[in-house]
């Protein structure tokens, strides 16, 4: 024999399912589809009230804002100054089988602190050096790796378009070089 299921009437419980006769005189009792006033499974008649920490039961947690923590009077006061993001990486490949040349995982980076790796995948030895934009100066550099070599290089980069080259006889003539450009 099917039950059939029928919306209860009570206000507070108008999104319940009944499978039985309700007697609102009487409190229900928790069956686990009803919901309260708050929207709290199992709680039914009445409101729900607040826990030891001011949460509601069943209510989810507060998530926290970065830079933002809360005090016991409900107000937010600011944490330390914001950290700074995370680096940037770009990884640069030094190929030499079919023609000299770098390639860049990327060739547009966030200013900021960028993480260059320099990934030796020629049959000869290879090194990296950066230009910084405008002033031709050197921004930093990886020395001779051989082949298979994995080194990293920090480097805090400012807007502009910088040079990567090898500086090892002939090989940037050759083609090993390419431009980083820091946004």
């Amino acid at each position: 024999m099917a039950h059939t299921v029928k919306a209860c009437r009570r206000s507070k419980h108008h999104r319940c399912p009944r499978t039985r006769r309700h007697k609102h005189r009487k409190p229900v009792k928790p069956t686990g589809t009803h919901r309260n006033a708050a929207g709290v499974p199992g709680v039914t008649g009445g409101t729900a009230t607040p826990g030891p920490a001011g949460e509601l039961p069943g209510a989810p947690a507060a998530i926290p804002v970065p830079g933002e923590s809360s005090s016991p009077g409900g107000g937010a006061t600011p944490e330390s100054p914001a950290e700074p993001p995370p680096p940037t990486h770009v990884q640069v490949t030094a190929q030499d089988t079919e023609g000299f040349r770098f390639v860049l995982s990327r060739t547009t980076v966030p200013a900021g602190k960028v993480i260059i790796e320099f990934v030796n995948h020629g049959q000869d030895e290879h090194n990296l050096h950066t230009l910084e934009p405008g002033e031709g100066s050197e921004g930093g550099s990886l020395p001779n790796t051989a082949p298979g070599g994995h080194p990293q290089l920090s480097l805090e980069m400012r807007p502009g378009s910088y040079t990567l080259f090898c500086s090892l006889p002939g090989h940037e003539a050759k083609g090993m070089k390419a431009t980083l450009v820091v946004q």
